[in-house]
């Protein structure tokens, strides 16, 4: 992770893509606990063009079944 500081009042952060990825997986999974300032880096991140890493639909889609006998 880096962060520039071009201006005092707005410092940059950089970051991997699937690190920020991954912070977004968060937010989604956490949307009701954090709230207006959840939405809003969500927002922010997919603004950006960042995208989750995990397929939350497909995930929840799939069922355990055991092997065939």
């Amino acid at each position: 992770m880096q962060i520039d500081r071009a201006d005092h009042d707005d410092p940059t952060l950089q970051t991997q893509t699937s690190l920020a990825a991954d912070l977004l997986d968060g937010l989604i999974a956490y949307r009701q606990e954090l709230g207006r300032l959840g939405a809003d880096l969500e927002q922010m991140l997919r603004a950006a063009g960042i995208r989750p890493s995990s397929p939350w639909r497909k995930a929840r889609a799939y069922r355990y079944q055991p092997p065939p006998r």
